[in-house]
């Protein structure tokens, strides 16, 4: 499972695939907000 940070905060949000927390990571920057993405492996 995968979470996304968005400027420095961890979403609560847990994506089962990578490539779904991709998607929600160009979806963050394509609406403006999101200074800097990081996608956060969670065991």
């Amino acid at each position: 499972m995968y979470q996304i940070k968005i400027n420095g905060i961890l979403m609560p949000y847990l994506y089962w695939s990578l490539r779904e927390a991709i998607e929600a990571c160009e979806a963050e920057k394509a609406r403006g907000c999101a200074v800097m993405t990081e996608i956060v492996h969670v065991d």
